[in-house]
């Protein structure tokens, strides 16, 4: 699972009443409570769970928790992939020869003539990709070397920069949550937010390239998403409604 931020103390005071933890907070951290009763049967303070709309946060406890929202966006994303190169021949003739194998999904953004910084301050160039096997693909590069210092057998760190092929969509990383189940996030539902897989792919710049689960022009949790995580998981294993009312 994906570490999250610690919540601040207006999201303890949310996240504590759902594990049914006390918590005494000054009235100056808590927006002004509606009226009217509060244990469990007021339909202006808690957070409610459907199966089918997702949960529903209500105006209370959503100022209480800073929920925040946005509207998906499309653009172009730039990327890291990092390498471990060997030096597999060096001829002497100002040219050594490497070899890195990558995972399948990665080796497929490259392609032959890309650039490659290597440690060092070396520049290398990508020579081939030969054909995936067992899901894994070589790749083949050129480094130059015209001091000769490079060893057949000497390892060698590389990073390449991998742009997105166009405009993709994407969304701020932390709305992104990791967990053993996949990646989701939470897509409003007029009103609603329902829990959604995600299939990620680039992540660069705070930015998270989504492939598959959410578009363009869907609104989605920016935070606190793992608040929100919570609340569905204690719902789901309660049946009950959360009522902030500590």
């Amino acid at each position: 699972m994906k570490i999250q931020s610690r919540p601040t103390r207006k999201l303890a005071i949310l996240t504590t009443c759902l594990l049914g933890i006390g918590f005494a907070a000054s009235a100056d951290d808590q927006p002004e409570r509606p009226g009217g009763p509060v244990n469990g049967d007021n339909p202006n303070i808690g957070i409610k769970y459907d199966e089918k709309q997702g949960l529903n946060v209500t105006p209370f406890s959503a100022e209480l928790l800073g929920l925040k929202m946005a509207d998906v966006d499309e653009s172009e994303i730039v990327s890291t992939l990092t390498l471990q190169a060997q030096i597999y021949d060096n001829p002497g003739a100002g040219t050594a020869h490497a070899s890195a194998w990558l995972p399948e999904d990665e080796a497929k953004l490259l392609q032959p003539g890309q650039a490659v910084q290597l440690g060092g301050n070396r520049a290398g160039e990508i020579t081939s990709i030969s054909d995936k096997m067992n899901g894994q693909a070589e790749v083949l590069l050129s480094i130059a070397d015209p001091s000769g210092e490079l060893k057949v057998g000497k390892f060698l760190s590389g990073e390449l920069a991998i742009s997105s092929d166009g405009p993709v969509t994407v969304v701020p990383e932390d709305a992104i949550i990791h967990s053993a189940e996949g990646a989701f996030a939470y897509v409003d539902n007029g009103g609603w937010t329902v829990r959604t897989p995600v299939e990620v792919g680039a992540v660069a710049g705070g930015k998270a390239e989504i492939i598959d689960g959410i578009y363009f022009g869907d609104r989605i949790v920016t935070h606190p998403v793992m608040s929100l995580w919570m609340a569905e998981l204690q719902l789901l294993k309660t049946g009950k409604a959360c009522t902030c009312a500590h």
